[in-house]
């Protein structure tokens, strides 16, 4: 004869630890009889010795399974949709009107896609599976216009920190090169208006 149940238990601030227990009690404790030569007990005490100890596990086990289900759970809140969320923060920005916009990355809408398509035609920024140019370069934009911490950033997204670190360095990279593209030494000579201004002159000697 043998008793095999489960327990399930619920500790550590409501999370539930799920603990199994197969027993089997009368094979367990005849073994263990049978190992110390308790030839002198007569059988009747070892079979009431033995209903009495399975009646006081089933009855514990009884009362722990009771007692969770007269626990109060609360309940989860439903998940949320990330890439939604996403999308729909993005669009905020780019469709609330150009001061919203200026606000929030420093830049008007057209300006930015037109941005995103100088990156993409040199060839210094891609899309990703999970992160688009657009979502990349307004990341970029957010954090160096707003002085945003990543962590900030990551809660506004819901990347991780250390998505938005790299993708923040991809840009960053990106947008240096573009001085290849930008900027050009002079021609001959500088014109009058940097060279009779203090404040570019000495910026702009080569």
């Amino acid at each position: 004869m043998s008793a095999s149940f489960s327990v399930i238990y619920c500790i550590d601030c409501g999370s539930i630890l799920y603990a199994f227990f197969n027993i089997y009690f009368l094979k367990f404790l005849g073994f263990v009889i049978r190992k110390l030569h308790f030839h002198d007990m007569d059988s009747k005490i070892i079979h009431a010795a033995c209903m009495r100890a399975a009646v006081t596990v089933i009855a514990t086990g009884v009362a722990i399974i009771e007692q969770e289900r007269n626990r109060i759970y609360i309940p989860r809140e439903p998940r949320i949709n990330a890439i939604a969320q996403r999308e729909f923060y993005i669009d905020s920005i780019l469709n609330r009107g150009d001061r919203h916009c200026v606000e929030q990355i420093r830049m008007k809408p057209v300006v930015l896609y037109r941005l995103c398509d100088v990156l993409t035609s040199h060839d210094l920024l891609r899309s990703t599976q999970n992160v688009s140019i657009r979502e990349q370069v307004i990341v970029f934009l957010q954090i160096v216009g707003q002085n945003q911490r990543f962590r900030v950033i990551s809660g506004i997204y819901y990347r991780s920190v250390e998505t938005i670190h790299r993708y923040f360095r991809i840009v960053l990279k990106a947008v240096l090169k573009l001085y290849k593209h930008l900027i050009k030494n002079p021609e001959g000579t500088i014109p009058t208006e940097i060279m009779n201004n203090r404040r570019f002159y000495p910026y702009f000697k080569v």
